[in-house]
């Protein structure tokens, strides 16, 4: 979905009204990028909530309307790194029961929640880098360009960890 340029520009002007329809329009998105990362559903709310109210305070400053969405997913990757960091001196661990409970359908629970379970398991044994990519590539559908726009890293580096982490899911769950 393509971000009206007006509304930015808007909203980059102090219109409270133009900022919500910013939020209504990538919200989804960042909140399943989030929780794919994160993996639960309290750190993924929190992260995206965060990421909006630094996003609204900053937003003035915005230098590219037309890079609005690479801006905001920037802001959401520095803060998952955060959030991640926080978990990982909690000691917790990725909660599966909670993604899965929000992501299966009514039909064929049973083989869906299986295959996700693979999935996940493989996805959470990446590192933090590899498991945003993937989930920015294989689930949000992003390119790899615009994926090292909002991760703010070299073109051939997120090709590369891309590449390299599909591999290595793809062994661990021939692995079993």
């Amino acid at each position: 979905m393509n971000i009206d340029l007006q509304v930015i520009a808007s909203a980059k002007a102090g219109n409270a009204e133009s900022f919500s329809l910013l939020y209504e329009q990538v919200q989804d998105e960042l909140y399943k990028y989030a929780l794919y990362t994160l993996g639960n559903t309290h750190d993924a709310e929190d992260a995206v909530a965060d990421t909006f109210i630094e996003a609204y305070k900053g937003i003035a400053n915005l230098r590219d309307d037309s890079a609005f969405k690479a801006w905001i997913f920037r802001i959401l990757s520095v803060r998952m790194k955060r959030k991640v960091a926080d978990i990982i001196k909690r000691k917790n661990t990725l909660n599966i029961e909670d993604f899965i409970s929000d992501f299966t359908a009514d039909t064929d629970i049973e083989r869906e929640t299986s295959d996700k379970v693979i999935l996940l398991g493989a996805l959470n044994k990446l590192s933090n880098q590899e498991r945003m990519i993937v989930v920015l590539s294989a689930i949000q559908g992003y390119t790899t360009k615009e994926i090292s726009e909002m991760l703010g890293c070299p073109h051939g580096t997120v090709s590369s960890k891309l590449h390299r982490a599909l591999i290595k899911m793809r062994k661990m769950i021939e692995m079993g």
